[in-house]
């Protein structure tokens, strides 16, 4: 009889152990289902919210969206041709600063020219800055 117990006892845990090993197994499906209910959801919402969209488009008529798409090429034309003529601007303003710098760094040439006749180390420097 003493067999008997044993092996009813090894058998029993053993029986324990395969128990415990499906409980785990049915905790890991519980949580991958889990997540996958999340997931299901998840995509049910994205998908009305992306029906919902199409909706309110779709109440707008076809000639609505072709006159706005052209109202806004028009918008970016002119802001392109406004953006030419600003270069454009800003490059004449820059060669007119440029001129008149030459013309003042000119005058204040002649002037110290005029101021230091007398000394030649002035007038060395002088041209060589102005050569610069």
């Amino acid at each position: 009889m003493s067999c008997t117990i044993e092996k009813a006892l090894a058998d029993a845990k053993a029986l324990v152990e395969r128990l415990r090993d499906h409980d785990d197994a049915a905790e890991s499906l519980i949580e991958q289902t889990t997540a996958l209910n999340k997931r299901v959801e998840a995509m049910k919402q994205y998908q009305e919210e992306i029906q919902e969209l199409n909706e309110v488009a779709r109440h707008r008529p076809r000639s609505t969206l072709v006159m706005g798409i052209q109202q806004e090429n028009r918008q970016i034309r002119e802001l392109q041709q406004e953006n030419k003529e600003l270069r454009t601007s800003l490059e004449e303003h820059q060669s007119a600063l440029e001129l008149i710098m030459s013309k003042y760094r000119e005058q204040m040439f002649r002037l110290l020219m005029a101021s230091k006749k007398d000394d030649p180390g002035i007038i060395m420097k002088l041209k060589e800055q102005h050569s610069k």
